[in-house]
């Protein structure tokens, strides 16, 4: 049986926002200035983690470098009043991508791993805020299952009927894993980490950027199930 798709779930920063160089170097500089750890290989790990949320990026650190977890919410709140003031774009053909969606009426939702106010200021500024239905931050609950459960139920649907509806885009191997986990078909866009990290971590489709979904034949897509 085939279903067609009227909902589009999809992480903002990486995917539709160009926002991950300038997370990436302030989760870096947040590290050094909290914990005097300074390596090439944080940055590694945290661009090789996109997706995961940024709370446990901190502690997995500490914990690595065997320093006390209960730092976290002090680099939490330093990385987070940061990356909130810097100015952020949208990836060419973003707002047309969106564009499109809405004419086809399908219904676009946010997950975000960012707090959800400065998340809808941005959607404002980077003048797609017209385009979404809903968006849901960390500050809500943690960027997860409970985001995808919390949208299906926003629309009086079951996780599986939801799920069986939906497509979702993401840039990093967390959302990769976080799509499949709920059951949506998982569209990986590889402007963050190597394709291959994307496919690995279960994604049904990469594309090497979100532009190249206008070039989808949306009316035809359908989920074989």
């Amino acid at each position: 049986m085939n279903i067609k798709i009227k909902y589009i779930v999809s992480d903002l920063n990486g995917t539709l926002v160009d926002a991950m160089p300038i997370y990436t170097r302030v989760f870096c500089d947040v590290v050094k200035r909290q914990t005097g750890i300074e390596s090439p290989n944080i940055a590694a790990y945290s661009i090789a983690a996109t997706g995961t949320p940024w709370d446990e990026q901190f502690s997995h650190i500490l914990e690595h470098h065997k320093l006390p977890k209960d730092a976290v919410p002090k680099l939490m709140d330093e990385f987070c009043n940061t990356v909130y003031d810097e100015t952020y774009s949208l990836f060419p053909k973003a707002e047309a991508l969106l564009k499109l969606f809405k004419t086809k009426g399908y219904r676009v939702f946010i997950t975000s791993g960012s707090g959800t106010g400065p998340m809808m200021k941005r959607l404002y500024e980077v003048g797609i805020f017209p385009y979404i239905d809903c968006l849901l931050g960390f500050d809500i609950y943690k960027k997860g299952p409970k985001h995808i459960e919390m949208l299906a139920e926003k629309e009086g649907l079951s996780l599986k009927q939801f799920a069986l509806q939906s497509v979702y885009f993401g840039d990093g191997p967390g959302d990769m894993r976080l799509a499949k986990n709920a059951g949506l078909f998982a569209i990986g866009v590889a402007q963050t980490v190597d394709p291959e990290l994307l496919k690995e971590a279960g994604a049904d489709l990469v594309l090497a950027k979100i532009g190249d979904a206008l070039e989808m034949d949306w009316g035809k897509l359908e989920i074989s199930i």
